[in-house]
């Protein structure tokens, strides 16, 4: 039986490198949509980070995001319109969010 632990920061770090790495590897011979796939997959998972360095804190402007994405990024699969519309979405989101920190 397996036993259950914990996923450290470290292990997230060498999963999101292990993805990143294949899916870079993947998009040589994918259908090219996937190559936005995986950046998007990418990014959700990036948004996860807070919980394993705790210089992070918690964002819920990223929650948020993740949300978006999780909820639309399959559909390349099905709705390449949606799945465009989902990332213009998530760039427009993200850059109001940077221009509000940044207090402009």
């Amino acid at each position: 039986m397996k036993q259950d632990r914990r996923v450290t920061g470290d292990d997230f770090l060498l999963e999101l490198v292990a993805f990143l790495a294949t899916s870079a590897r993947g998009c040589l011979d994918e259908p090219p949509s996937y190559g936005p796939f995986r950046l998007i997959d990418a990014l959700s998972r990036l948004t996860d980070l807070p919980k394993y360095a705790t210089c992070l804190k918690d964002d819920e402007f990223l929650r948020k995001i993740k949300a978006d994405i999780d909820e639309k990024k399959f559909s390349v699969m099905t709705n390449t319109e949606e799945f465009r519309n989902m990332l213009d979405s998530v760039v427009r989101q993200v850059t109001k969010q940077l221009k509000a920190r940044a207090g402009a």
